[in-house]
């Protein structure tokens, strides 16, 4: 395994290929309400996200048990990282974490959220 490829660095232009990775997979993913990422240490990238509540309830996890190991598969192919995918509880609840670099938010399916 190549570890230059599978390491994000902190180049501009390397953090605008994972930005872009990652924003055309949250637009192509209309469960996924809100996104957050942060490059951790190394090539972790932790990815954060909410979903939309299925149509008969308010409850998001049957699409997250269904769909959580294959967007995470989805997403390190994607960005060529070892990504740790996380369902956060609700549109308003942020990890608290150290980040060494956020990488990016999106919300364009929450406009009343503030970034």
């Amino acid at each position: 395994m190549d570890l230059a490829i599978n390491r994000l660095s902190t180049d501009a232009q390397e953090v605008a290929a994972v930005t872009d990775c990652l924003t055309k997979w949250y637009a192509a993913n209309d469960s996924v309400r809100h996104l957050w990422a942060v490059h951790e240490r190394g090539s972790l990238i932790a990815v954060y996200i909410t979903l939309e509540p299925t149509s008969d309830g308010d409850d998001a996890l049957p699409v997250w048990f269904a769909k959580g190991h294959q967007w995470a598969d989805e997403l390190c192919v994607l960005t060529r990282c070892e990504v740790q995918l996380q369902l956060l509880g609700s549109n308003y609840e942020q990890p608290d974490i150290a980040a060494e670099t956020t990488i990016v938010e999106l919300s364009w399916r929450d406009p009343w959220i503030s970034e």
